[in-house]
């Protein structure tokens, strides 16, 4: 076999056999309980969703002197800076937001008391009209940094706690949805074949000659 058609005969199984990246980075079903945090005050609904355009400016902050519950998850996006996070929950009551390395409520004064400190995005609603129809967002993190994702809920006292949402976060590589490349090892993996190949070819050649 010609080395370029070596070439071209690992390339093709590399694409075939080796898979690339799921474009999930992050699956978690939960609800909010009690002991989570509380924070003053919390996120407007304006129900503008993000995306990746950025078109959504940040929606303000109500009720400031009102304690709502909230939990965050931190997933680092690693090469997979363009996200998508896909909030499935029947419930009004519980809001889903996106932020950069740290989530800050109440470590500012008015107007915005802290939430718009590292903020990226928000769902813009809450809840589904329809079970299995999830509400989503889309946000730029930068690669290789922390997104921390908050749910809160949206009415004074334990309204929303113990109400079940399901969390899915996508990553990709570019607004294409284009998924990332194949894991290190399996481009080592892809590497060691083609070497081997190659070193039987001229092996079988060096006899012929």
């Amino acid at each position: 076999m010609k080395p370029k058609t070596l070439l071209g005969t690992m390339l093709l199984l590399l694409l075939i056999v080796v898979p690339a990246h799921g474009s999930v980075i992050f699956d978690v079903s939960g609800a909010l309980v009690l002991g989570d945090s509380t924070q003053l005050g919390r996120l407007s609904r304006n129900g503008v969703p993000q995306d990746w355009s950025g078109g959504e400016a940040f929606p303000g902050v109500i009720n400031t002197t009102t304690a709502y519950h909230y939990h965050t998850y931190v997933i680092n996006v690693g090469l997979t800076p363009f996200v998508q996070i896909i909030a499935d929950s029947l419930s009004l009551n519980t809001f889903v937001s996106a932020y950069d390395t740290a989530y800050l409520p109440n470590s500012a004064g008015a107007p915005a008391f802290g939430f718009d400190t590292n903020w990226l995005g928000d769902g813009g609603l809450s809840g589904s009209f329809f079970p299995g129809d999830p509400l989503f967002f889309q946000v730029f993190v930068p690669v290789n940094h922390n997104l921390v994702i908050v749910v809160n809920n949206t009415t004074a006292g334990n309204v929303g706690v113990g109400d079940p949402f399901h969390l899915i976060v996508e990553g990709y590589i570019d607004s294409e949805f284009t998924d990332p490349v194949p894991e290190p090892s399996a481009a080592v993996l892809v590497a060691t074949g083609l070497a081997l190949m190659t070193a039987r070819w001229r092996f079988v050649k060096g006899k012929r000659s």
